[in-house]
């Protein structure tokens, strides 16, 4: 690493990564225009739009995830000639969090572009050292070692643990031999992994004291929130992201969500609420396939304002997941971060929760059954408190079941196998 970062291509990388972290208002705005031309000049899915001499925003329709699988071939820009734009291209696969992965094409010239680029901006916001190490708790490939130097946007060496899982001898011996016996600069992973990892170092008095943690792609319920921060003695930054779109938006300081309108434009359209919408995303430099107005499952509260200084378009953070909603006996459709919420409080070690009818959730768990069993017990006699008949959903305890696992290995909290009403969740039904 050293040897690298000595390097002209590191110097280079770093130098354009550093002009393109200071926000720039004009940049959005000039990539979407490009972005849209070349859409409506270039990508056979569009070419309705071709006879139009202006196109906006909304003239594209809202793209979901079978959009992009139906149309993967017609979605790729071309020439007149039939041929793609001249380039390193290479595919990325998502990891399939709804069972249904998604292949997409990008170039090597802007692929990770934006990812770096925001990355580095949350580095300046937390105040991170120009390099250092991370203790990586999210989603792991096979094959991925435990210690992996990554250059970009700051030369660190990434700890990668994953989740913590004690009837796994290999992942309790890496655990054994990192946590605690490394200086760490950072914490970052999913929600549920980081609030694991904090529960391992506080029953084991582990004393982390990172410089920042970074939680991404779930919601994380404010009691998870309240254990990770008395742990590690640092407030958490959310960090938001799609494997469609990338890094789209990080926390600020008031715990709001700043999306980088200059890299991915949001839209947050009508769910039903007033209150709450649909989180629509526009990556801006997409222009080898265009990954326009793509309707990410995720709700959000209506865009507000923020005198914290970051720019960008703001929310109060994400609210619910459409495709990890539950659904109860009466068909409608529930948040499950109360739920889960509840069951990190009960002190579950390591837990999935798993639907295939209608008000009626599958828990899988390790670790002590007894124990388990007795919060299934609890956490349904407080649902059943609330529900009245013919609403709501109940726990069924699966000891015995595995974690479902997605085509890319990774474990999702809430696997969702019922078609989910097209309504804003329910939310307030349990308090931990």
């Amino acid at each position: 690493m050293a040897r690298k970062s000595r390097s002209s291509w590191f110097r280079e990388k770093r130098e354009e990564i550093a002009e393109l972290a200071v926000y720039d208002p004009d940049r959005g705005p000039e990539r979407l225009g490009r972005l849209l031309a070349t859409a409506q000049e270039r990508v056979p899915r569009y070419r309705a739009l071709r006879e139009r001499e202006e196109v906006e925003l909304g003239d594209f329709p809202l793209t979901r995830k079978a959009d992009l699988r139906a149309h993967f071939l017609d979605s790729i820009s071309r020439d007149a000639t039939g041929l793609m734009e001249p380039g390193r291209f290479f595919l990325t696969q998502t990891s399939g969090s709804t069972g249904q992965p998604v292949a997409l094409l990008s170039t090597a010239e802007t692929g990770g572009l934006s990812n770096d680029v925001i990355r580095e901006r949350f580095n300046a916001h937390l105040a991170l050292p120009d390099t250092g190490t991370v203790l990586n708790v999210g989603l792991l490939f096979g094959g991925t070692p435990l210690l992996e130097p990554v250059m970009l946007p700051r030369p660190y060496v990434k700890c990668n643990l994953g989740g913590f899982d004690p009837d796994s001898p290999g992942i309790v011996a890496d655990y054994d031999a990192v946590v605690g016996r490394l200086p760490v600069d950072l914490v970052t992973g999913s929600s549920s992994r980081v609030i694991a990892l904090a529960r391992y170092c506080a029953d084991r008095g582990i004393r982390l004291r990172p410089q920042g943690v970074v939680a991404t792609y779930e919601h994380m319920p404010d009691s998870g929130r309240r254990l990770v921060e008395e742990t590690f003695d640092r407030k958490v930054t959310m960090l938001y992201a799609t494997s469609e779109t990338g890094y789209a938006a990080f926390e600020c300081g008031r715990r709001r969500m700043h999306f980088q309108d200059d890299f991915v434009l949001p839209e947050i359209t009508p769910a039903g609420d007033d209150e709450v919408g649909e989180i629509v995303l526009t990556h801006l430099l997409s222009t080898p396939m265009p990954v326009i107005r793509y309707v990410t499952g995720d709700l959000a509260p209506r865009p507000t304002t923020c005198d914290c200084g970051l720019p960008g378009t703001v929310t109060d953070g994400l609210v619910g997941r459409t495709g990890s909603s539950l659904v109860g006996l009466d068909g409608a459709a529930y948040s499950p971060y109360a739920l889960l919420a509840a069951l990190c409080t009960a002190g579950l070690e390591d837990f999935q929760v798993v639907q295939h009818e209608p008000g009626l959730l599958d828990l899988v768990t390790v670790g002590a059954q007894a124990e388990a069993a007795v919060t299934v017990r609890s956490v349904n006699a407080r649902l059943g408190e609330h529900f009245g008949a013919g609403t709501g959903f109940r726990l069924r305890h699966r000891p015995g079941a595995g974690f479902v696992l997605t085509a890319g290995g990774k474990r999702n909290p809430v696997v969702q196998r019922l078609e989910v009403a097209q309504a804003p969740e329910r939310t307030r039904y349990i308090h931990s």
